[in-house]
C-alpha cells in the first residue's frame, strides 16, 4: 500500500518531466519518420536538428503541447490529492469529535469555526458526574450482557441531553459518564447550562423507567454532582492515541461529592453554587467528605430552578 502510495506520489509529481519526455519522444520519432519518406536529402542528424521551418514550428507546438499538458495534469492531481489528505483528515477530525461533542459543534471544529488546541490550556469549566445507584447489587444479578444493554440504553438518555445543553462528553466510566461545560466550548452561563441538562436528564430517566415498569423491566437511577472551578483542558494520552480530556481539583471533587448524590438526586458544589443560587432552588446539606481531600466540602441539592419573579 505504501509503495503505491509512493509511486502515485512520483508520477504526479514529474508530470511535467513526463509531457517534455512524450514531446521529445515526439520530435526524434518524427525526425526518424521523416528519414524514410522525405526526398529532402537531408541526412538523418540534420532532419533532426535543423528541419524546415514548419517542421520545426510543428514539433516546438507539440513538444509545448505536451509540457503544457503534463502541467496541468500535475496541477490537478496534486490538487485532488490535497483535497482528499483534507477529507480524510477531515472525517478523522469529525469522527474524533461526534463522540465528545453534539453533530452542530463537531462540525465547527472540523470547519475551523472552533478552535481545539492540541496543548493544554487553563479553563474554567464545570464538570458533571452521573452515576448509578446501586450498580454493584443489580451487576450481581443481572447477566453481564444485559447490564451492558441497559447501560448503554440509560446513556443514550443522558449523551442527547448534554449534547442539546452544548456540553462535552468526556468519558464513560463503568456506570457513571462525565461531562464538561467550558472545554472546548465555552459560554458564559456554563454552570447553569450544567445544572438545567442534569435537571432534564433526571427527569427524563424518570419517566423512561417508569415506562420500564410498565413493560416489567428492569429500572436504575443515577445521582449527579456538578462542581465548577479551573482545570486544564487538552489533548492527553500517547503518540498513538489520544483524547480530549480535562484534569484537575475540579474533577476530583466533583466525582468525590458524586456518592453523596442520592437516586435521583443532583448536588453541587459550594463554587458552583456561587455561581447560580439566583436561578435555581437551592438547600444545603451537610458537608461531605471526598476521598482524598483532607477538608470537608460543602454541597447543596438542586430543587428546580427558581420562578422568573423570584431570581434577583
Amino acid at each position: 500500500m505504501k509503495n503505491t502510495k509512493k509511486s502515485h506520489v512520483l508520477i504526479t509529481d514529474y508530470m511535467v518531466l513526463i509531457g517534455f519526455a512524450l514531446g521529445a519522444f515526439y520530435w526524434f520519432f518524427e525526425a526518424f519518420f521523416n528519414m524514410f519518406v522525405a526526398k529532402s536529402g537531408l541526412n538523418p542528424f540534420q532532419l533532426l536538428v535543423t528541419p524546415e521551418s514548419d517542421v520545426s514550428w510543428t514539433r516546438m507546438i507539440v513538444l509545448c503541447l505536451f509540457v503544457i499538458f503534463g502541467a496541468h495534469a500535475q496541477f490537478v492531481m496534486n490538487e485532488r490529492n490535497q483535497a482528499l489528505k483534507k477529507s480524510e483528515k477531515d472525517a478523522a477530525t469529525r469522527e474524533r469529535f461526534q463522540r465528545l461533542l453534539s453533530p452542530d459543534l463537531s462540525e465547527m471544529v472540523v470547519s475551523g469555526q472552533l478552535k481545539v488546541e492540541k496543548g493544554g490550556e487553563n479553563r474554567v469549566a464545570t464538570v458533571m458526574f452521573a452515576d448509578v445507584r446501586n450498580f454493584t447489587k443489580m451487576s450481581e444479578r443481572t447477566d453481564a450482557k444485559e447490564v451492558l444493554k441497559i447501560l448503554n440504553e440509560y446513556f443514550e438518555i443522558i449523551v442527547d441531553i448534554v449534547f442539546l445543553h452544548e456540553g462535552t462528553v468526556d468519558k464513560f466510566i463503568g456506570d457513571e459518564v462525565m461531562a464538561i461545560w467550558g472545554a472546548p466550548v465555552t459560554h458564559d452561563n456554563d454552570p447553569a447550562r450544567a445544572i438545567h441538562a442534569a435537571i432534564e436528564i433526571q427527569s427524563a430517566l424518570a419517566e423512561f423507567n417508569k415506562n420500564r415498569a410498565l413493560e416489567g423491566q428492569q429500572q436504575i437511577q443515577f445521582g449527579i454532582a456538578i462542581n465548577t472551578g479551573n482545570l486544564v483542558a487538552g489533548y492527553i494520552g500517547s503518540t498513538r492515541t489520544m483524547s480530549y480530556s480535562v484534569i484537575g481539583n475540579v474533577v476530583n471533587i466533583a466525582h468525590g461529592i458524586c456518592p453523596a448524590a442520592k437516586a435521583g438526586q443532583i448536588v453541587i458544589s459550594e463554587s458552583t453554587y456561587n455561581q447560580v443560587q439566583n436561578l435555581f432552588e437551592l438547600t444545603k446539606l451537610e458537608p461531605v467528605q471526598a476521598k482524598g481531600k483532607g477538608k470537608l466540602i460543602q454541597i447543596f441539592k438542586v430543587l428546580g430552578e427558581k420562578q422568573p419573579s423570584m431570581q434577583a
